[in-house]
């Protein structure tokens, strides 16, 4: 099995962590630092960073910088099991493990939040753009580089899908899928939590997106019961 070592760190990370909105309690704690009671998760993590230049294509890059093997181009992790199993913890170790690395931009939120987001940006714009209101532009403008983050960063965690309010229009799902087929076309994975098992991802958000997935993630069911009340 692959070992990742943690290198030491220079400098103070805390406005690394704050800034990709990666959860207090998970700052700085990388891929080494994951419960070796679960191997073949551990194993799937370890080989998804070491991997990582073959799975994310920079922006600007050229016929030449692409890897030989292209099937893992924009190819992320969805993470699923029970609650309390460590999924969220995983997936952020990966984030900080790739960003000590390869000092790549990354980006944590509840997929949730990602929606809400969309709706209040709508709402902020047309208020300002009704009224001029200088908060309304505030407020937009910083909700713009939250969903501008999303879109380009070279890799997200979206935290607990299917957790996200659905209404009778399917506007979740819709976001979702235009969401994670536009980061995989551009070479930019994500990685995904959930305690939707993958064949139930069809009742959640629509049965293309279901198949989608297992192009776009490596799947990794997390077993075991929930630490929270262990």
């Amino acid at each position: 099995m692959q070992t990742i070592q943690a290198p030491a760190p220079t400098r103070d990370e805390s406005l690394i962590w704050r800034t990709a909105r990666i959860p207090v309690k998970h700052w700085g704690k990388g891929v080494e630092d994951l419960d070796r009671a679960h191997p073949n998760v551990r194993q799937s993590v370890v080989d998804f960073v070491e991997t990582w230049l073959q799975r994310h294509i920079p922006h600007g890059a050229v016929m030449s910088d692409l890897p030989e093997d292209r099937s893992r181009i924009g190819q992320g992790l969805l993470l699923f099991g029970n609650p309390g199993t460590g999924k969220t913890t995983t997936a952020v170790a990966v984030l900080t493990t790739i960003r000590r690395r390869h000092g790549h931009m990354v980006f944590f939120v509840p997929f949730a939040d990602y929606v809400q987001a969309l709706i209040d940006h709508r709402n902020w714009r047309d208020l300002y753009q009704a009224t001029g209101d200088e908060l309304a532009r505030e407020r937009f403008l910083a909700l713009q580089k939250l969903l501008d983050k999303v879109l380009t960063a070279p890799v997200v965690v979206l935290d607990d899908m299917g957790k996200e309010h659905h209404t009778s229009s399917g506007f979740a799902a819709d976001v979702f899928d235009a969401l994670i087929r536009g980061r995989h076309r551009n070479g930019l994975p994500t990685i995904l939590t959930s305690n939707n098992k993958p064949g139930d991802w069809d009742k959640v958000y629509n049965a293309s997106m279901q198949s989608f997935l297992t192009e776009a993630c490596e799947v990794v069911p997390m077993a075991g019961t929930d630490h929270r009340r262990a």
